[in-house]
């Protein structure tokens, strides 16, 4: 049996797959399913948001007595209002849409990695750094879908 840590690393990094798949299709300008590449992005996009929205929420739970905790409660629900809207224009708006979401991004790392410090919360080992890793990986890709 696999270590949580390996899992948790693996899913992660499988997660990029449909990023990269999607930002090359934009690059490209194929359209699959009658959806551009731009689309697919942004709705995948705007879905991994969401979960990590979730994890800023069940974060500010489990620390539910300190101070950031209604901060983190109101923000993560506002990055999921975010990731929808970006759904919503993204067919129309999709730079605008691409550009909140990368915004998106950073802000929910900065505020899980705020809260994550604040608490001392250190497990699970390379959590964190997984997550920089990741969101950097994410956010370049954005600037990818930006750019084509």
């Amino acid at each position: 049996m696999q270590e949580p840590n390996t899992i948790m690393k693996q899913l992660g990094y499988l997660g990029l797959v449909p990023f990269v798949i999607t930002a090359l299709l934009a690059v490209a300008d194929i359209s699959l399913f009658n959806l551009s590449g731009q689309q697919m992005f942004i709705a995948y996009s705007a879905v991994i948001l969401s979960f990590l929205s979730g994890i800023l929420w069940g974060n500010a739970i489990d620390h539910i007595s300190h101070k950031l905790s209604r901060n983190a409660l109101i923000l993560s629900n506002l990055f999921v209002l975010l990731a929808w809207a970006a759904i919503l224009q993204g067919h129309k708006h999709d730079l605008i849409a691409t550009g909140l979401l990368a915004l998106g991004y950073a802000a929910v790392w900065f505020a899980e990695k705020l809260i994550r410090q604040t608490e001392g919360e250190v497990n699970p080992k390379g959590y964190q750094t997984l997550r920089g890793r990741l969101t950097a990986g994410v956010i370049v890709l954005h600037g990818v879908v930006i750019l084509s």
